[in-house]
């Protein structure tokens, strides 16, 4: 199981690849916070929305409830909050395989929390190196995410080096 946070879900759907990690690493499971943030940016015209949408119609994304309010209380008092919290909680609660964030506070605490953590760029390149995707869609995933301008130049020349 992977606990997806908000903005691996949305650069996924921007690079057309949240399809293809969903039915990759299954279950593929979102919290309500998540879920909700997601779907805020229906009202702001954004285009991946549809694609959660159909992904959680068609059963390859589901969506879960934090039960233990102390888990999510643990990571509140780690300074991580809304929807990263929910997906911490969640992590734990279920004991996911994986977290999938692209948040650099909770990355910088994942070895602190013995974490699992997995971010957009190397879910791109599990995706790449399964034989799940070609290497020109990986190489033009890459340069979308170039262009989105959330990761380091440093990450995106360094899988496309590798690749090369």
């Amino acid at each position: 199981m992977i606990v997806k946070d908000a903005m691996v879900v949305i650069h996924l759907a921007k690079v057309t690849l949240l399809r293809t990690s969903c039915e990759h690493f299954k279950p593929v499971v979102l919290p309500e916070a998540v879920h909700q943030e997601i779907m805020a940016g229906r009202q702001k015209g954004h285009e991946d929305v549809q694609s959660v949408e159909e992904l959680i119609k068609a059963g390859k994304l589901s969506i879960r409830h934090v039960k233990d309010r102390k888990l999510l209380k643990r990571a509140n008092e780690f300074n991580i909050q809304r929807g990263e919290a929910e997906a911490l909680a969640l992590y734990w609660q279920e004991k996911a395989g994986y977290l999938a964030t692209d948040d650099d506070n909770l990355r910088k605490k994942g070895l602190l929390l013995d974490l699992k953590l997995i971010g957009t760029p190397a879910i791109m390149l599990k995706l790449y190196r399964e034989g799940l995707i070609e290497k020109g869609k990986l190489l033009q995933s890459l340069g979308e995410l170039r262009k989105i301008g959330w990761f380091s130049h440093a990450v995106i020349d360094r899988i496309m080096m590798e690749v090369k």
